[in-house]
């Protein structure tokens, strides 16, 4: 008996130290992780004076203010979760609590592709100063607000409806740890004076507003958030933002109507139902960056990938009436089948509708844009359709044979492909009723 009880005692506590070094390996390599983009980040600072004063171009000639690289031996060493072709894996169930759904027509797309780097966007307004970088291990260019200022894009025109999404990205530098502010305004401004003054003040009480600003304290995160109708309210612990540990952060906020429900990677954080007045107007989208304490020193904020769309999804009615509906929801690498997490919401919404008709068979087609060969197109289209019915079946168990897909490319466009905008609306995935 007392063998046994002792193989009891020897076999919990083996458990338990099992369960601790567990939760240790998991907490260094969440450290690691955030090391390693800070690093990167962090290069944009450490600004040298080009050789000459020719343009930037997208060359390996880059000058170093521009281009971002990290040269330790972790930042070589390949990631672990890769397909043979090198592209990262995801999985879509760490966003399971993800129920962000995009609007159904994306109107901004800004993800900085037709600029030059070094420079400010041409589409864009400042009266203060950023510039264009590129981040080593990171798609795309982001835009680096290193002094106070407020900086907005032009090309977004007119009232934005009831309902709408936006999502971006967001990264800071440990030098901006607990002294620099970021803000984003989504507000009603009638001139470009009001966007500049109005976009810089964290409250603004007297029109229909929504702002959200992050201070990325050393050790925790810290957010404010304000409307014209709740006042100014605050957050003091934000770990899904926070240097050095956690510099980069994925950012979506959903407007339905009076609700405002805002996301930081796949943690919904505010859920307010009375945010803004029954049928409030904003018309203007507008970015700050503020504290003169780290101005024209180290510190720097990145944004980048931000994607504004309008519209609320109804995939049932569309079903009914027209027998098919499309998403742009349904997010993917470059040039990849790959499933982006932040998609789970759109795919948990269809599978829902799936479950609700147990009858009801569909066939996945995938398009593109019409950027690079057309018959590449077609591949790419088909592999991402196939790779959205794996992920109904396996993740959301709909029955494979309710499922088909196919893969049209860049045919049957439903929106120009001369805009970044149009393009995100030409890369959907449709499904029609079978």
């Amino acid at each position: 008996m007392k063998k046994i009880l002792l193989i009891l005692i020897v076999s919990v506590y083996a458990i338990e130290s099992n369960a601790q070094l567990l939760d240790r390996v998991r907490n260094k390599v969440e450290q690691k992780v955030g090391e390693k983009i800070d690093q990167s980040i962090d290069k944009a600072t450490q600004k040298k004076k080009p050789k000459n004063k020719t343009e930037p171009q997208e060359t390996p000639s880059q000058p170093e203010s521009s281009t971002v690289s990290t040269n330790s031996p972790e930042a070589e060493q390949k990631p672990q979760n890769t397909s043979e072709r090198g592209t990262e894996i995801h999985d879509i169930n760490s966003y399971s609590k993800f129920d962000f759904i995009a609007g159904e027509k994306v109107i901004v797309l800004e993800d900085f592709s037709q600029e030059s780097l070094g420079d400010f966007p041409s589409n864009w307004n400042t009266r203060s100063s950023a510039e264009l970088v590129k981040i080593d291990g990171r798609e795309g260019k982001w835009l680096r607000m290193a002094q106070s200022g407020v900086f907005y894009p032009e090309n977004m025109n007119g009232d934005l409806p009831e309902n709408f999404t936006l999502q971006m990205e967001l990264m800071a530098n440990k030098q901006v740890a607990g002294i620099g502010q970021w803000m984003i305004s989504l507000i009603q401004t009638k001139t470009v004076d009001e966007k500049f003054k109005m976009g810089a003040q964290m409250q603004v009480s007297d029109v229909a507003n929504f702002k959200l600003v992050f201070q990325p304290a050393s050790g925790k995160g810290q957010m404010y958030y304000s409307t014209n109708l709740i006042g100014d309210q605050y957050k003091n612990s934000v770990p899904e933002f926070k240097t050095p540990d956690k510099p980069a952060v994925k950012i979506s906020i959903w407007r339905q109507k009076q609700r405002i429900r805002v996301y930081l990677d796949s943690t919904k954080v505010l859920d307010l139902p009375r945010a803004l007045d029954a049928g409030a107007v904003l018309n203007s989208m507008i970015f700050s960056s503020s504290n003169p304490e780290y101005d024209n020193k180290e510190g720097a904020f990145f944004t980048g990938n931000i994607r504004l769309a309008v519209g609320a999804p109804n995939l049932r009615n569309k079903l009914a009436s027209a027998g098919k509906f499309s998403t742009n929801g349904i997010l993917f690498d470059v040039n990849s089948d790959q499933i982006k997490p932040e998609s789970f919401g759109t795919l948990q919404d269809i599978a829902q509708l799936l479950k609700e008709n147990s009858s009801l068979k569909v066939n996945i087609i995938g398009y593109t844009d019409s950027d690079g060969d057309e018959l590449t197109n077609v591949e790419l289209s088909k592999k991402r359709a196939n790779a959205v019915r794996s992920a109904l079946s396996a993740t959301f168990e709909i029955e494979a044979s309710r499922l088909q897909s196919d893969g049209k490319g860049e045919a049957e466009p439903v929106d120009s492909n001369d805009t970044t905008a149009g393009k995100a609306n030409n890369r959907r995935v449709e499904f029609v009723k079978m």
